[in-house]
């Protein structure tokens, strides 16, 4: 019986967008446009306003969190991503994106009816076997954060400064230059920068920062 949610399904292979098709006819929902593509989920989204995209991560022409993102507040309300394989970092990447459920195709089409059920309810869904991944994912995460927000608590502004046109690719001339102060006081506070990250090279200071969040590269 359908209840009026429409669902637009995105994979690359027919027989999945097949199953996909059939979890939906089981959970009770119109499926209103079938796609095999990055690009094609991200139209129908559009053009169909669909409450829930059951959206396969691996496609051709792109992943399936580049959908997500293009997306942005288009997101449809529910929706429920497939993967090849449980993937802790992918559940932790699908949560930030507004994902409220994340399954693994070889759960069958049983659970996976059931999943497209509570995802459309509100619910959050994750297969049992991704749970212990997706928390380890989380704990690095936050470990990390901490990390980064004590990294930045002992920089000064001007080593943020500097830091900053370390990850530009700036020679210590040009960064004198730009903040107007002398190469002599930029290489002191290089040096401060190294002792703080605990690195001994600008490319080891560049990647630390990168991996706190201190810089976009």
């Amino acid at each position: 019986m359908d209840d009026g949610t429409q669902v637009v399904v995105a994979a690359a292979h027919r027989i999945v967008r097949g199953v996909i098709d059939l979890a939906c006819r089981e959970a009770g929902f119109a499926v209103v446009d079938r796609v095999d593509t990055a690009a094609g989920a991200a139209a129908a989204c559009r053009e169909r306003r669909p409450a829930l995209l059951v959206l396969d991560l691996d496609l051709p022409d792109a992943d399936g969190f580049r959908v997500l993102t293009e997306l942005g507040e288009l997101r449809p309300p529910g929706v429920l991503v497939l993967a090849d394989h449980a993937d802790g970092d992918d559940v932790l990447r699908s949560l930030q994106l507004g994902v409220r459920g994340y399954v693994t195709k070889g759960d069958g089409l049983r659970d996976l009816a059931g999943a497209i059920r509570r995802v459309a309810a509100g619910e959050r869904v994750m297969a049992p076997s991704l749970h212990d991944g997706a928390v380890t994912a989380l704990g690095e995460l936050a470990r990390r954060a901490r990390e980064s927000a004590d990294v930045l608590a002992g920089l000064s502004k001007r080593e943020q400064q500097v830091l900053e046109m370390l990850s530009e690719g700036l020679t210590v001339g040009q960064a004198a230059t730009r903040l107007s102060i002398s190469p002599r006081t930029v290489e002191t506070h290089v040096a401060k920068l190294y002792r703080k990250l605990g690195v001994r090279t600008r490319l080891q200071a560049v990647s630390r920062a990168a991996s706190l969040g201190l810089v976009d590269l």
